[in-house]
């Protein structure tokens, strides 16, 4: 049966000597890779790690987390990322929801592994649900809007996403990506896919942007995959401190990306800026073309082999044009939900997976992204997504991020209310009223913000997405 780590082999086969992985002072080529997957691989089935067991992985980016990351997929055991900096009530909710025996805490230098049995250890182990050694992947969702779910996905769908998606990333052996994102949200059609297709992945999220340069310099990077967030700290970075000529694309993802800070890292870094969407239960299905002055949720056509429709409260398939709920179908889709089990049949409707997103469609096949259909704000009558003016408020330059939400209004219903972050130099007293006449000149009246408060700083999830 494919794994996703048979890469492993053929890179280091074919190029042993070649960069796999850069992280701090860690430079490996693909064959002290492969060679210190196998050592971890060694060490884990010794501590009685099998085929099928899940492993919660909780461990800091770097060169350790992306080796055991590994070593636990070519075991054919199940990955499943925890965010290190989650609580430890947090930690041990998700450990026991998965019935996993095992958690995994590499050490930063890799001087040292930990690996904890527990409670669950007392269980029988079960029966890999999907199949004897199907099983690849668990991730819970961030529940920006909602419950979190646990999406498990086999190697032959990573395999199939991976694919799909590369055929709009058109990544290869020459590759140098900068990572920027934490691998415990981002990593499926990804990480994974640069093992894949021989990418090199370095490391380079740091408090500092120009830390973050200077390595994207040092190593020649010719992708970068971030936030909304990095795009407008790297544009922002001071003379001298550019990126390197090597960078041809910049993607972006986690949420909306406003132009206005595209546009100044396209004319300050040379590079195209393209806007992604990833949904861990379908993989990614779109990838914005990264025109000038493309408009923030505006993705472009689905990738090819995915299929889209846009549905009606009621299921129906609306005409082109017509806003509704995002459906998707693309090969790689989640292959069930756990907690309880739902297997991809009971999950999809005619094949196709609602994403809980509204959007529209056009006749081209042209998507743009409104925001989540949980988080429409209802003006009177008028229809307003948090996405549309949270893009209005993040173009400001003195704004790093907003968070937009209706309030009960009695005429009305409900009104358009804001929250914002602002640059650390920023007078909140004088650039509140500054804001308002921003929105009121590029937003329709029921969709301007009647109330704007600044904070010191919105909650996140860990996957980068502000919580709603």
């Amino acid at each position: 049966m494919p794994s996703v780590t048979d890469a492993l082999d053929v890179h280091a086969l074919a190029r042993p000597d070649a960069v796999a992985l850069v992280a701090g002072a860690q430079r490996w080529s693909w064959s002290e890779l492969r060679a210190r997957v196998d050592q971890a691989c060694s060490w884990l089935s010794a501590q009685g790690v099998r085929p099928g067991d899940r492993v919660a992985l909780c461990a800091p980016d770097g060169a350790a987390a992306y080796c055991a990351a590994l070593a636990v997929l070519r075991l054919g055991a199940v990955h499943v990322p925890v965010d290190h900096q989650s609580v430890e009530v947090e930690i041990a909710a998700l450990i026991d929801s998965v019935q996993t025996p095992w958690r995994l805490l590499p050490a930063p230098e890799l001087s040292s592994w930990q690996l904890i049995a527990t409670a669950w250890c007392d269980r029988a182990r079960a029966a890999d649900p999907l199949g004897p050694g199907a099983s690849a992947f668990i991730r819970y969702s961030s529940g920006t809007t909602g419950a979190a779910k646990g999406i498990l996905l086999s190697h032959a769908s990573l395999l199939e996403r991976i694919h799909c998606a590369n055929r709009g990333l058109a990544l290869g052996e020459d590759d140098r990506v900068l990572w920027l994102l934490p691998m415990a949200y981002h990593f499926a059609v990804s990480i994974l896919l640069y093992l894949q297709y021989g990418a090199a992945v370095v490391f380079g999220n740091s408090l500092r942007a120009t830390t973050t340069a200077g390595i994207a310099r040092a190593e020649q990077v010719t992708f970068a995959y971030g936030s909304p967030y990095q795009v407008r700290r790297l544009e922002a970075l001071p003379a001298g401190e550019d990126l390197p000529r090597s960078l041809r694309t910049m993607v972006s993802t986690t949420t909306a990306l406003d132009a206005g800070a595209a546009d100044a890292f396209r004319a300050r870094h040379g590079c195209t800026v393209r806007q992604a969407l990833g949904i861990i239960e379908v993989g990614l299905p779109f990838l914005s073309p990264g025109a000038p002055g493309e408009a923030p949720g505006e993705l472009g056509q689905a990738l090819a082999d995915v299929a889209v429709r846009i549905l009606a409260p009621d299921g129906q398939v609306l005409p082109a044009g017509s806003p509704g709920e995002l459906a998707l179908r693309a090969p790689g889709m989640l292959d069930a939900y756990l907690a309880p089990f739902r297997p991809r049949a009971a999950i999809l409707q005619d094949g196709y997976f609602a994403t809980g997103d509204a959007a529209q469609c056009d006749a081209a096949g042209w998507v743009r992204l409104l925001g989540r259909l949980k988080d429409l704000i209802n003006v009177g009558g008028v229809k307003v997504f948090p996405l549309e003016v949270e893009a209005v408020l993040n173009a400001h330059p003195q704004v790093l991020a907003s968070r937009v939400h209706g309030l009960p209004e009695a005429r009305l219903g409900e009104q358009v209310a804001a929250q914002v972050q602002l640059r650390p130099e920023a007078d909140p007293a004088q650039l509140i009223p500054v804001l308002q006449d921003w929105c009121r000149a590029r937003l329709a009246t029921l969709k301007q913000p009647a109330v704007i408060v600044a904070v010191a700083s919105l909650p996140m999830t860990g996957s980068g997405k502000v919580r709603r």
